[in-house]
């Protein structure tokens, strides 16, 4: 298992906590997110790679 794999499980839960805290600001967009599991899934592996990415380039 890589660090990517390993992140991905911490990223998951605190996804889908600020999907819920945000959802106010754009309920449609946080519906589709929810609702429409392939959608849901793209998005929430293009920010889980956004996130890990942004995190390791702190840490070099």
């Amino acid at each position: 298992m890589n660090k990517l794999d390993t992140f991905k499980y911490a990223f998951e839960e605190m996804f889908i906590d600020k999907l819920i805290e945000r959802m106010d600001q754009n309920q449609e967009i946080f519906e589709k997110i929810l609702e429409d599991q392939s959608f849901g899934s793209f998005v929430k592996e293009l920010m889980m790679r956004k996130v890990y990415a942004r995190l390791n380039e702190d840490s070099q």
